[in-house]
């Protein structure tokens, strides 16, 4: 396999990630948290989303 056809691979796979991200915030954007964790952070069961508690 050449550079240009890894490049080129690297290229498309990066704008499929960028793709999937946009849909999972979407995703959690419309959930209906149900969150649990504890006093440092806390993450909702039903879509992963993750919400930070304590810096």
């Amino acid at each position: 396999m050449s550079v240009e056809k890894i490049k080129e691979e690297i290229k498309q796979l990066e704008l499929r990630i960028k793709v999937l991200k946009i849909q999972a915030g979407k995703i959690q954007q419309a959930c209906d948290h149900q969150f649990s964790g504890n006093e440092y952070f806390e993450t909702c069961t039903k879509c992963s989303k993750v919400n930070v508690l304590y810096y």
